[in-house]
């Protein structure tokens, strides 16, 4: 009977003189051009953009893409087949709007609502009110693009909760330009989650992005990656991030935790921040250069988390700031200082309180004290930055041959991972690196630049336990 039925509609098509409608084939290659007509709200990137399916991609070629409406695309790939949208190789697609008075903007330049399996690369956004915003949405990866000179913030994951992003390589800057005569505003590169927990960022990874020189002129601040109170599981990692001190002085890294599971912090170098990082409960940070702010680490209570706990702060360089580490734990179960070279020559190493209920051992120091001594357990002298690294001055904090760091951390909270990602050996070494020998570094210099890879083993670190044991 379903054999008659098909030869009976196939006749019917023939006489009707209907073509019979075709599979769609699936994984499309689509290539636009920019238009060469004013920007109207008619947009054939937003327009192609929100009829993607799973498997197909999307390509931009270099050129402006801009038009006056509110720009939203919802797509929806698979784990198997994700979309993608990326720029022609060897090209420069930029999403634009055109700006009004005092870099001022109605809309955000884009916004990706309720998207999932999603690769977006190698595009630039310039300007809007946010530049980036996700509405929701879960395993997208944006990664290789440039966001810029946006009126507010770079990058928001402030609506609807979000799961399982990867943001990564990806070059963030010059943000929070509207003209305070208009009003004031916000600048971070990425804020993640949202205000009192009415959303939750969980499970993103935040890796290799260079951000700097972000502008407020308002109390929301100009943090290089903020993660709100109860957004968990995410990992922040080998990010260089500077001057987010233009208009005020906010953080580089902030983390209030409050989630179920902690976020990680690992292997990022900042300076000319507010406080570099500060962090109050459900983190870990390990293996990062902090330098040159106004504020090392700050650790403690905040207005919007009601319980500091949970935090590691383990194998951290922190030089040159005043203080070095702003502590206040009293009372707090689950906090763990270990292995950090703190040196803050001619100011503060560290200003503490409410150590006594914490795991403390094998800080190294130089500066002056509040609330903690060099007892030779917990804190050591570690003479001064000129013998302890390579040339501090120069940004070398490699531990040079006979520095007081050099086979002093505490074996039981040492990293399986250096900075630079290379395996740490016993007898293992106090702060980021681990020279193992070396009387040079191998890897990375520090710049105003991405950081560089300098081995394939930075996947492992999602499979290496977080302290050896």
């Amino acid at each position: 009977m379903n054999a008659l039925r098909v030869v009976l509609a196939v006749i019917l098509v023939q006489m009707l003189g209907v073509q019979a409608p075709t599979a769609r084939a699936a994984g499309q290659t689509y290539e636009i051009y920019p238009s060469d007509a004013n920007a109207s709200c008619n947009e054939e990137f937003e327009n192609r953009a929100n009829t993607l399916q799973p498997g197909d991609t999307l390509i931009l070629h270099g050129g402006t893409y801009t038009q006056t409406c509110r720009r939203a695309i919802t797509v929806n790939g698979t784990a198997a087949d994700p979309i993608i949208i990326r720029a022609a190789d060897g090209e420069v697609p930029v999403l634009t709007r055109p700006a009004g008075s005092g870099n001022s903007y109605s809309q955000n330049n884009i916004e990706i609502v309720n998207a999932s399996h999603l690769v977006i690369r190698g595009l630039h956004f310039k300007g809007g009110d946010i530049a980036v915003r996700f509405i929701g949405g879960h395993h997208i990866t944006f990664e290789d693009n440039e966001v810029y000179e946006s009126a507010n913030n770079a990058l928001a994951l402030n609506s609807g909760n979000t799961d399982s992003f990867s943001i990564r390589r990806n070059h963030i800057h010059h943000t929070g330009l509207l003209d305070s005569a208009l009003g004031t505003t916000e600048g971070e590169g990425m804020y993640v989650g949202c205000n009192g927990a009415s959303c939750i960022a969980s499970n993103h990874l935040i890796e290799a992005n260079y951000i700097h020189d972000l502008r407020s002129t308002s109390g929301g601040g100009n943090d290089g990656i903020e993660v709100k109170i109860g957004s968990y599981g995410n990992v922040i990692r080998d990010n260089v991030i500077h001057t987010t001190t233009i208009g005020t002085r906010y953080p580089c890294i902030f983390v209030y935790g409050g989630g179920v599971a902690q976020n990680v912090v690992e292997g990022n170098a900042l300076w000319n921040c507010g406080e570099a990082i500060q962090v109050v409960a459900d983190a870990l940070v390990r293996n990062n250069l902090i330098l040159n702010s106004d504020v090392g680490i700050t650790a403690a209570s905040h207005a919007q988390v009601s319980q500091v706990d949970n935090v590691s702060i383990v194998n951290n360089t922190i030089y040159g700031h005043d203080p070095c580490l702003y502590i206040r734990w009293s009372g707090a179960p689950n906090m763990v200082l270990a292995n950090n070279a703190l040196y803050c020559g001619g100011g503060t190493a560290v200003d503490a309180s409410g150590l006594s209920g914490a795991t403390v051992a094998a800080n190294y120091v130089e500066g002056a004290l509040s609330g903690v001594a060099v007892d030779n357990v917990r804190f050591f002298a570690g003479g001064s930055a000129a013998t302890a690294f390579v040339d501090a001055t120069g940004l070398d904090f490699w531990p040079k041959p006979g520095s007081a760091l050099v086979g002093a951390a505490n074996a039981e909270h040492a990293p399986a991972l250096d900075f630079n990602a290379l395996a740490r050996n016993p007898a293992f070494d106090v702060g980021a690196y681990e020279s193992d020998g070396r009387s040079a570094n191998p890897g990375w210099a520090v710049a105003a630049e991405f950081k560089d890879a300098v081995t394939l083993l930075l996947p492992l670190r999602l499979y290496l336990p977080a302290v050896r044991r």
